[in-house]
């Protein structure tokens, strides 16, 4: 829930400081086509930090977990903790583990440090 909260204060905000400094008036959602998305709001790039938005690997964890509680349920994930985690050039690989005499696949994850974007996803 927090995490749809930030998603959508940041798409306001950019909305907003979008069409403040460029001096356009948003268009109503309501003559949007479905789909469609004005190009201010396509345009628009945010400023990320110079290490990233993802400078580590206890952020990595987080978002990989978000993303593989809401896929395949917290339980399943967090069965596969402690986590093994790679840095490998600008991209966490995050996987999970199985405990001895177990069969299955676990999880393998790669994030990207400068965006945040799930870059592979398998399980």
């Amino acid at each position: 829930m927090i995490h749809h909260l930030i998603g959508a204060s940041l798409v306001i905000g950019a909305m907003y400081c979008s069409s403040t400094i460029s001096g356009q008036t948003p268009t109503p959602t309501s003559s949007l086509r479905p789909g469609e998305v004005p190009k201010w709001i396509q345009d628009y790039k945010v400023p990320l930090p110079k290490e990233g938005l993802v400078p580590d690997k206890e952020t990595a964890i987080k978002i990989a977990e978000v993303v593989l509680f809401r896929l395949y349920g917290e339980e399943g994930i967090v069965a596969q903790r402690p986590y093994k985690v790679k840095e490998d050039a600008d991209i966490w690989w995050i996987s999970g583990t199985l405990k001895e005499n177990e069969f299955g696949s676990a999880f393998n994850i790669a994030i990207s440090k400068q965006t945040g974007a799930i870059l592979h996803l398998e399980h």
